[in-house]
């Protein structure tokens, strides 16, 4: 079992923020160690500094032993979040498509 979260939001930091508070909240709740993030529907960009902290928010809040796949468009993605994260202590991939997320996670599509 895994949480899927579907982000349908125009960009703002504070929102990312408050998602990866839930996200942490959710799994300690539910005893989940697997996260799929679809962001492919969010629309904005974020800048590199939100980029940092968003990373440095994963790494501070979620729990080791969380795996967490983020997916967004192909021209949103540059791997900061997922760099300050993982050097960080965090399992975190980001991706372009869900299927290669979803084999990372090591979840069954059947």
């Amino acid at each position: 079992m895994y949480l899927l979260v579907e982000v349908h939001e125009l960009y703002s930091f504070e929102m990312l923020r408050e998602a990866v508070h839930q996200i942490a909240v959710h799994c300690k709740k539910e005893n989940l160690n697997k996260v799929l993030v679809d962001l492919t529907n969010m629309n904005g960009d974020f800048n590199i500094l939100d980029r940092y902290k968003i990373g440095l928010e994963i790494a501070n809040t979620w729990e080791r032993g969380v795996q967490v796949a983020a997916v967004a468009k192909e021209n949103q993605v540059n791997f900061l979040v997922e760099n300050v994260a993982v050097n960080r202590g965090s399992t975190l991939s980001v991706f372009t498509k869900i299927d290669p997320a979803l084999k990372w996670l090591q979840i069954n599509q059947e």
